[in-house]
């Protein structure tokens, strides 16, 4: 996490003193639809994950500006099974943690005004806790990866400070480790990406 502020920190304070009627910054909420690895059972079993973060915005004229921000998502998954030795709990929760910079064009030729399309990239931190299988053998994951991150998606300013994006994510972390009463037993890649529904109030 330290990171990534290091890093964001300084470009959302230029956006936000920046002079100029369309720089500015703001916030954002976001409804995640997981794919990838994360359909599976074995994590999120498709549910949905929710975010929030923060973003700034720095016009670069002729339509094309510049967008850093910071996301953080969380992905929560409980359920019960029938396994060989009896009802299996499982608990999965994937928390990410991104920091990245879109660049956003807008097809008006005027930043946060219409319709825009973006691409972008960033460094993401993924936290990944699960635990199943309690009251036989104990098997569980903790572990924080990091990964580089790409997106695209387009968007739309209803207003020139409230917007909706809808954006693909592609992000994938690798060598998560398995234990099984705390013996490391497996590493794997899990491919995490989603498709993102985001709401954008900026100042």
């Amino acid at each position: 996490m330290k990171n990534i502020l290091s890093y964001a920190a300084p470009l959302l304070t230029v956006c936000a003193l920046q002079a100029g009627d369309n720089n500015g910054f703001g916030f954002q909420a976001t409804v995640a639809r997981p794919a990838g690895d994360m359909t599976s059972k074995d994590w999120m079993d498709g549910k949905y994950g929710y975010g929030v973060g923060v973003h700034g915005l720095l016009d670069l004229g002729g339509g094309i500006a510049l967008v850093p921000r910071i996301d953080y998502t969380r992905y929560k998954e409980d359920q019960t099974l029938t396994g060989t030795l009896g009802l299996v709990k499982e608990e999965a929760k994937i928390e990410i943690l991104s920091g990245g910079v879109d660049l956003n064009f807008y097809l008006s030729g005027e930043a946060r005004k219409g319709f825009y399309v973006l691409g972008g990239l960033g460094y993401a931190r993924g936290k990944f806790e699960r635990t199943y299988n309690p009251d036989a053998i104990p098997g569980s994951v903790a572990e924080t990866k990091s990964s580089l991150y790409l997106q695209a998606g387009i968007g739309l300013n209803f207003t020139p400070n409230i917007g909706l994006e809808c954006r693909y994510q592609a992000l994938k972390f690798k060598n998560v480790e398995t234990s099984v009463l705390d013996v490391p037993v497996s590493r794997e890649d899990i491919n995490c990406p989603s498709l993102q529904a985001t709401l954008l109030v900026r100042f």
